[in-house]
């Protein structure tokens, strides 16, 4: 799977490099091929990037500076992000929950795991769509809910659905990825002590929860 995901834009690449080669052309044309070449090298790296990523969190190799951040606060930063990806698709982003909840743990990871949810709420929300975002928490964790409103996950990949570069078969072929954007939020929520789960779907979209640690379950995770 790997081999295959980093093949490909090499092949595009390469092949867009071919066709320049074989004739001379005017300016306006040599810069439209240098643009398509330097778009998929910007996919080989983000791709790169993920692998990375996933591969410490797995073997325990990424670094956590824990530290006490509002959920809420973390929502917004990350809402600011993405937003301009809604706007094109003419979605709206809201926030709802107390804004007192606080979480335990390296608020960079969690960060990129959110990023990854909302980007693939987005991503899976029809055009003129809602994705909410819920905050709140119990005793000793907090959790973030993100609510897409999209066609759901099927059957049969309920059990699936992190698996590295799984693709539902509810997904538009037209959507860019590669799936591994569940498995790396996966990992990054997981290696804080936290949890990432489906916490629903139907026809009507899927939530995804992310649950993670206040202080006294953070100091005993962090003690082993």
């Amino acid at each position: 799977d790997v081999s295959h995901e980093l093949r490909t834009p090499l092949t595009a690449i390469r092949s867009v490099g071919e066709v320049g080669l074989r004739e001379h052309r005017n300016d306006t044309a040599y810069r439209g091929i240098i643009g398509s070449m330097l778009e998929e090298v910007d996919r080989l790296a983000s791709l790169v990037d993920r692998l990375l990523t996933l591969s410490r969190a797995e073997t325990g190799q990424a670094k956590l500076s824990l530290e006490f951040f509002g959920i809420r606060e973390l929502a917004e930063d990350v809402v600011s992000h993405l937003d301009v990806l809604a706007e094109e698709k003419q979605q709206q982003i809201t926030i709802e929950g107390a804004g007192g909840a606080q979480a335990c743990a390296d608020r960079l990871l969690v960060r990129r795991a959110l990023i990854n949810l909302v980007d693939n709420a987005i991503k899976f929300t029809p055009l003129g769509g809602r994705i909410r975002i819920c905050v709140g928490g119990a005793a000793d964790e907090a959790t973030i809910d993100v609510i897409d409103s999209g066609a759901g996950i099927t059957a049969a990949g309920r059990d699936r659905i992190f698996d590295r570069f799984y693709r539902d078969g509810n997904i538009d072929g037209s959507t860019v990825g590669v799936g591994l954007g569940l498995s790396i939020a996966k990992g990054a929520v997981e290696v804080n002590g936290g949890h990432l789960t489906l916490a629903a779907t139907g026809a009507t979209g899927s939530t995804f929860r992310i649950s993670l640690p206040r202080a006294a379950r953070a100091a005993r995770h962090a003690a082993g």
